[in-house]
């Protein structure tokens, strides 16, 4: 579980990951179960409720549609938010004791209202669940106390605003990006109807180019809903990786995006040929360079290669499948906080403009629809390199 960007830069501990014995939840969850304002807001609202003791842990919830599928899948009594919600964080050290939970919203709505005995609501973007079967999903998070028997225990409240996140996301979209691609596209209109010669040449190339950006740039959005949704259905044909890397720096040639920066781009797969989705792959790259770009100084250069690396032995096969990885360097490092959450679906730095798809859709469509592996490495001394590796000769686990 991971807290918004636009949350307060209140940090918590590490928390101990000491539970209560099974006497003490076991008397903890009679005492709520028997209390008649604790009933009375499990029923009064749709909203997802947890109730929960000192130790984090739930002792209630309510049969919200949120919740009920959860409900059916696993035990909730005696579980940590990110327990309940499958959270791999909480997998790897405890929900609540390891360094990336000290971005969660939750966690943080629940100790700060535990600690100053008061409301506190947050954002919370999180992971349930890993590989094919993870679900995003982005909530708004209410915590506060109840005095029942003299005892505090926090209630959660957990509504889901995924819906609200797209239609803002789609929005930032249509008013920054394709605005702005429609205002380049109308000034070289212009030019093109006052201008004659390499001029005029010159502005029907711009054109061509800025319309296929902006074609692409809706044909991403209908990709992603449709991933989503499940409904997308790679086209896999045979490319050559060569003709990906040509088309990439064609594209980001003059570009906005890239102005006063560099793209160097080394193909080291020759004779090498992908059975993939050329489409969705290019897709892919090209987050993975405009991320780069934008995270590059003016005068800096980006790099963009690709290789043929081994790779491990697919199941029910005998030999190792080779793999065919491309790379994507800036000399910028991602800090810790950030890293944590890259992949997340909403999660964005850019404060105003950022809609918080880019990596997610790299790792959507690059692992669940191409068969791929999407990660990336960062340091201060290095930079960063993103990375998908698709398997020869031909992509697998085509969707879902």
């Amino acid at each position: 579980m991971a807290k918004s960007e636009n949350q307060d830069a209140t940090v918590t501990p590490i928390l101990s990951h000491e539970t209560a014995s099974p006497a003490t939840l076991e008397a903890e969850v009679r005492t709520v179960s028997q209390s008649p304002i604790v009933s009375a807001l499990l029923e009064a609202t749709d909203a997802g409720l947890l109730v929960l003791n000192r130790e984090r842990q739930i002792l209630a919830t309510n049969r919200a549609p949120l919740l009920e599928n959860l409900r059916h899948e696993r035990r909730s009594i005696g579980l940590r938010p990110g327990e309940f919600f499958s959270c791999p964080r909480a997998a790897e050290a405890g929900c609540g004791a390891g360094q990336h939970c000290l971005a969660c919203g939750t966690l943080q709505a629940v100790t700060q209202s535990q600690a100053g005995k008061r409301t506190v609501e947050q954002e919370c973007l999180l992971t349930s669940g890993e590989g094919a079967n993870a679900t995003p999903m982005e909530l708004h998070v209410r915590a506060t106390q109840v005095d029942i028997d003299g005892r505090d225990y926090t209630v959660v409240s957990l509504r889901d605003i995924s819906h609200e996140k797209r239609r803002l996301a789609l929005e930032r979209i249509f008013f920054h990006d394709i605005l702005n691609t429609l205002s380049a596209l109308s000034n070289w209109t212009h030019l093109l109807n006052s201008s004659s010669g390499e001029r005029q040449e010159r502005a029907r190339e711009r054109i061509s180019r800025l319309v296929g950006q902006l074609e692409r740039e809706i044909q991403l959005q209908r990709t992603l809903l449709e991933a989503e949704q499940g409904t997308l259905r790679p086209q896999r044909v045979a490319v050559a990786p060569a003709t990906l890397l040509a088309d990439l720096q064609g594209m980001f040639a003059d570009t906005q995006t890239a102005k006063q920066r560099t793209l160097t781009v080394e193909d080291r797969c020759l004779g090498v040929e992908l059975v993939t989705d050329p489409v969705l792959l290019g897709r892919v790259l090209v987050n993975m360079v405009k991320n780069a770009f934008e995270a590059t100084p003016i005068g800096g250069e980006v790099r963009l290669w690709c290789e043929r690396q081994p790779g491990p032995t697919a199941e029910g096969e005998s030999e190792p499948r080779d793999t065919v990885a491309f790379h994507v360097h800036n000399a910028a490092e991602i800090l810790p906080v950030v890293a944590s959450r890259v992949f997340q679906r909403s999660f964005t730095t850019k404060a105003g403009t950022g809609h918080g798809l880019g990596t997610y859709g790299m790792r959507l469509l690059g692992e669940r629809y191409l068969g791929g592996q999407v990660s990336f490495v960062t340091s201060a001394t290095d930079g960063t390199v993103f990375s998908i590796r698709l398997p020869l000769p031909a992509a697998v686990g085509a969707g879902i």
